[in-house]
Order: C-alpha cells, then structure tokens, then sequence
C-alpha cells in the first residue's frame, strides 16, 4: 500500500489564488489546474497535488483550495470533509459500482449538499513492524468518497454521511436515521476450530477413494523410496 502520497484519476478544477500566496492575497483570484496526486497524513485534512498552466507543479494544497466553478459558495474546511485523514497508508480506486452515481451528502449541521461520485480514498496501516496507534481499522473503518459537487467544489465523505441515487436500483430512499449501529466485532476464522491441527483437514477426517489404477501386477522396474513401511507401492 502506498506511503504518503497515491495518484487519483486526473481531474481539472480552479485552485483559488488565496493558496498559492499564502493567503496574504489573491482572494477572488483562480488559476486553472490538473489535479492528479492525494496526499495522506494522518490527523490532517486531505491535501492533493496539482499541476499550473504556467509549468508549476504544487504540492498539498487543501482539498477546499479547489473548485471548479469560480462563483462556488466558500466553505470551512469541515463541510468539505468529515473526518481527517487515518493513516499515511493510502488506497486510491474507483468503485465500479458507485462509478457516476449522485448522492446527498450530510455535513454536521445536517445540511444536505448534492454531487457525482469521483472516486474514493481508503486507509490502512501497512506496516505491521511498527506500532499501531490509529483508527484506520479498529474499532471502526472509515473511507472517504471524492464528490464533484453541484454547487462548484469538491467534498470528501464517509459512507455513513451519504444517501445515494439510483433509479434503476432503489425504490424507497432513506428520510431520516435508519438506527444502524457501527460494528466493532473483529471477523476471523483462523483458531476457530479447536478440533483439527492442520490446514489439510480434508485429507485426514474424510477417507480419499482411492484412484483406478493401471497395471497393478507388474512390478516397478527399479527401486522405489517409500514414505513409511506400509504405504502401497503401486
């Protein structure tokens, strides 16, 4: 799995010139860009590197840095995204399933925002030499879904923050809180099975029909090395 930084499927947006000049102007200003790299750190926003027209390429940008119409609305950094970032290990991929779909994205006033699904960015931890002190798989997991919104930006939400559309699928959209709960049960089979101690169990619990075989009364042509004593030759 990736360490820090992964390609996205390449998308165009405006960067707001504010995050270029360290906000200290450029307010109002846009420079068109090809976003093409996520950047994962943990405990911060997720940052995306992106490419200039006049030949620079920019490094963890925001993900509110970029819209891509110039009059979309300007948002606080938590209503473009829900959680930070997990771990510094990071997936990338299209969900062939959700590939286009729309959805309402919840924010935390409960305020509902519509978009296209893009693509969605997913944490783990890699490295089982070093310890383990996030939450990117226990006690629960957490993806992000890139989203092109209606409204001109970008946002990236969890699965628990999206209702999403399908005509040809879904018949009654959720309303309101179905009352799921998170599930914090850790799924294994391995050490479950106290009365078997090899992985070829189907060799030594059920009896194998023995295979037809040819010229059984011929005798082998030169010696031949058995496993035990007792075991057939032929």
């Amino acid at each position: 799995m990736p360490y820090l930084n992964h390609n996205v499927p390449p998308f165009s947006a405006y960067i707001r010139n504010e995050y270029l000049y360290n906000h200290h102007e450029g307010h109002g200003e846009f420079t068109f860009a090809d976003v093409h790299t996520v950047n994962s750190m943990e405990r911060r926003a997720l940052l995306f590197e992106c490419l200039l027209t006049n030949g620079v390429n920019w490094t963890r940008r925001p993900i509110h840095a970029f819209c891509w119409k110039k009059d979309a609305p300007i948002y606080p950094l938590n209503i473009h995204m829900y959680w930070d970032c997990f771990s510094p290990y990071v997936d990338v991929q299209k969900r062939s399933r959700l590939a286009n779909l729309r959805a309402e994205l919840v924010d935390w006033h409960g305020k509902k925002h519509k978009g296209t699904y893009m693509f969605t960015v997913d944490w783990a931890w890699e490295s089982k030499a070093i310890l383990d002190t996030n939450y990117s798989e226990d006690p629960e997991h957490k993806c992000a879904h890139m989203f092109r919104m209606d409204d001109g930006n970008f946002f990236a939400y969890p699965n628990n923050r999206c209702i999403w559309y399908d005509d040809a699928y879904m018949d009654v959209r959720l309303e309101g809180n179905p009352g799921y709960l998170i599930d914090q049960s850790f799924y294994t089979v391995e050490n479950t099975r106290e009365d078997t101690i090899t992985d070829d169990s189907y060799f030594t619990q059920w009896e194998q029909d023995k295979p037809e075989r040819f010229n059984v009364k011929e005798k082998p042509i030169a010696k031949v090395n058995k496993k035990n004593k007792n075991e057939d030759i032929l």
